[in-house]
């Protein structure tokens, strides 16, 4: 009844103001601002409202509003908009104050702009290409470092450390040279043994994953027959102008004062991240600085690797010449080293990476925009083998390799469809002594993409392109063709579909290999005459998605090798690549997310996986038939906590495992034996406290039940980890 009273006086009193305002002719003006809390970026189409009136705005594309003929008084100011916490304000009227406000994101966000699937830029929701995004949100309540890290724990996924500490991807069972990994939708280079290591990649500088699975090479090229896993960079202006970010981590294995002591700086690791970021006039730049240091440490017993040193700068800069035309500019290197030591031998693998971009895009008109880009890259690694005593020369081996690309596309737009036409040129370099006695190898390649996209009705909008590719190593040009579509069932409720077909060049390695490692029973040599893996995949799914409320989707999917490259035994202890497997890959995808209240959201992820191999109707080794991804996420009222706890559970499955016979240059024989692993879980917790406006406190538990596998990993048992981070400048 009280607030039944106050309601209808402060209506009275809004009502009087306003007749007074107009009796006296004193309207006035509300002005202001409405910024990403995160970010600093200006929110459009948010909804203003003088509580209690019919007075209100929606601001602008500059994030701007403006209310006009508003009498003198005190009004309540109620900032709302889809996807965003709704905002309380108050303002006295007349004022010259421009009003800014900082609003924050829901704790559920399901709906994501994505690039990847279709090279155009569409809300996930209504993507017809099935993506899936691991956004920012994510990456902060996971707590990883980098992205083999931030991978780790989804479903469907497995990542494996080597032997030389270097992390790989796995995704539905394929090994990770049939996924391509790019950055910014370009390809990365530097690859040992075929493979990415995803640990070179800091989450520091990701604003969010996409992950297509399934053949995307009518886009994407070579190394797209199994899926893409796309990592954006985050090019925001934040708030701040300079923030600073330090961790510490160590096991926490009894006895815990052998592998966790923050103050001894011989034990752990300790990581120090700085970005730096501002604006003037027409011109934004962006630069992020990330140094990681791991001494010894017990916890590392099972890796060849006793310490590491790693740093990578990354800087860009955006310039916007003309409405119509930009200009962005990207740097950035990447260095580490590794050491490791025994009574026999001292090892240490330096790597160095650096790349630079130039991206122009213009629009011509409302219709059509053109972009070029270059793109170079080159990476080296370097490892060798001292004698600890003598100090002698045991072994060097050095990697170079080159990127050089050029791309040109333009992009039609209309009411109801959009046209993408591209080409590429790319020319790669690779020399290593372990490759055709060490000679120059080359490749140069050209590509051509065409792709259609319409939107039917209101319920059905189809994808169909294809892509030519061809190189000095082809006689004829590569054909992948792709057909995706999207039928709206309702409101709610999506189908999608897609049918395409990939392709994978043998790399240098597969074709010129000559490896003598007889101290551990086996050599390898390459075969020039392999010739190119081909897959054809479709995927079928359907989703279920209710705003800030409730999504979850089921898809299945099947993805088939032709000439896929396998390891061959030649004869005992001799082994190279040969074309021979045709391999099925089939399996089925659930995942779910919900808000179960304003303070928890939940998440589960499950995957069936049914590879086989169609000629020896064996199971594809390194597969986890089961896998399941759980995580509990918790934000308090107040937005000062945010924790999350997350399980990982992989089933029993097969590996393959070389077995050496012999321990002499005279025994040398060995052979590949298929061993049954025990199934795991992994436990983790992650958390973060705002202590302050500017400074936010993390903390975790990695690998809770502290689970090890000296063979096949994790390697690392239960650690924990504590960082701090600080906003400096701005607002």
């Amino acid at each position: 009844m009280k607030n039944h009273k106050n309601n209808i006086i402060n209506r009275l009193t809004t009502f009087f103001l306003f007749v007074t305002s107009l009796v006296w002719g004193g309207g006035h003006e509300v002005r202001g601002k409405v910024y990403h809390a995160d970010t600093g970026l200006p929110i459009p189409g948010v909804n203003v409202i003088l509580r209690n009136t019919d007075l209100g705005a929606a601001t602008t594309a500059d994030g701007s509003f403006l209310i006009e003929n508003v009498p003198g008084g005190k009004y309540n100011v109620l900032y709302s908009a889809i996807g965003y916490d709704e905002s309380l304000d108050i303002v006295n009227v007349p004022s010259s104050k421009h009003l800014e406000i900082w609003m924050t994101e829901t704790f559920l966000q399901l709906e994501h702009v994505v690039v990847t699937g279709t090279r155009n830029s569409r809300i996930n929701t209504n993507s017809p290409v099935a993506t899936e995004v691991i956004s920012r949100n994510d990456i902060q309540e996971s707590g990883a470092r980098d992205m083999a890290e931030l991978l780790e724990e989804r479903a469907g996924i497995s990542v494996s450390s080597s032997k030389e500490g270097g992390k790989v991807v796995s995704m539905l069972g394929m090994d990770s040279k049939y996924v391509l990994v790019m950055i910014d939708g370009q390809p990365i280079s530097g690859k040992f043994n075929s493979r990415i290591n995803l640990d070179q990649v800091s989450t520091a500088i990701i604003d969010k994953v996409e992950i297509i699975k399934g053949p995307s090479s009518s886009l994407y090229g070579s190394e797209a027959m199994g899926g893409v896993i796309n990592i954006i960079t985050n090019r925001n202006i934040f708030i701040n102008p300079v923030s600073v970010t330090m961790r510490y981590s160590g096991g926490f294995t009894p006895p815990v004062g052998d592998f966790f002591n923050p103050f001894d700086l011989g034990i752990g690791k300790r990581d120090i991240r700085m970005n730096l970021n501002g604006s003037k006039n027409a011109f934004i730049f962006h630069s992020d600085i990330d140094y990681l240091k791991a001494n010894v440490d017990k916890n590392l017993v099972y890796i060849d690797v006793d310490n590491f040193e790693k740093y990578s700068i990354r800087g860009d800069m955006d310039w916007a010449i003309t409405d119509a035309q930009k200009l962005k500019l990207n740097f950035g290197t990447f260095n580490t080293t590794e050491q490791n030591h025994s009574t026999l031998l001292d090892g240490q693998t330096t790597i160095i990476r650096n790349n630079k971009l130039g991206d122009y895009s213009k629009h011509i008109n409302d219709r059509w925009q053109m972009q070029g880009i270059f793109r170079g890259e080159n990476y080296y690694r370097y490892y060798q083998e001292v004698k600890p005593n003598t100090g002698e020369m045991v072994k060097t081996d050095t990697t170079t390799e080159s990127q050089l690309e050029g791309e040109f596309n333009a992009i039609y737009v209309d009411d109801n469809k959009t046209i993408n036409l591209g080409m590429e040129y790319r020319t790669e370099t690779y020399a290593n002594a372990r490759v055709d006695s060490g000679n120059l190898q080359s490749l140069n390649a050209t590509g051509l993409y065409f792709q259609y996209e319409r939107t039917f009705s209101s319920k059905l909008t189809l994808v169909t392109g294809f892509r030519a590719d061809h190189n000095n190593d082809l006689e004829n040009p590569i054909i992948s063709p792709r057909i995706a579509g999207m039928y709206k069932l309702s409101d709610r409720y999506k189908l999608r579909a897609s049918w395409g077909q990939g392709f994978r060049m043998p790399s240098f390695m597969d074709k010129y290999m000559n490896w003598n490692h007889w101290q551990f029973g086996y050599a390898i040599i390459g075969n020039p005459d392999l010739v190119p893996e081909t897959s054809t995949g479709y995927n079928l799914g359907i989703e279920y998605f209710h705003p800030q409320k409730y999504k979850f989707s089921v898809m299945i999917y099947q993805n088939k090798f032709d000439n896929m490259i396998i390891d061959e035994q030649l004869e005992p202890g001799l082994f190279t690549y040969s074309n021979i497997d045709r391999v099925h890959f089939t399996g089925i995808e659930f995942q779910h997310r919900q808000n179960y209240s304003k303070n928890f959201i939940g998440t589960l992820a499950y995957n069936l996986s049914r590879n086989r191999n169609i000629e020896t109707k064996e199971i594809v080794p390194g597969s986890p038939e089961h896998s399941a991804h759980i995580k509990v996420s918790y934000k308090s009222t107040n937005r000062k906590l945010r924790a999350a706890l997350k399980v990982k559970m992989v089933a029993p499955y097969k590996v393959q495992e070389f077995i050496p016979d012999g321990s002499s240059e005279e025994q040398n024989e060995g052979y590949f034996d298929i061993r049954d692993r025990e199934g795991y879980f992994l436990i983790d917790i992650d958390g973060k406290y705002k202590i302050h406006k500017r400074v936010t406190l993390s903390f975790g538990i990695k690998n809770i039940q502290d689970t090890i596998d000296s063979q096949y990993g994790p390697f690392l048992g239960r650690t924990v980890y504590f960082e701090l981070g600080s906003k400096i400048g701005g607002h």
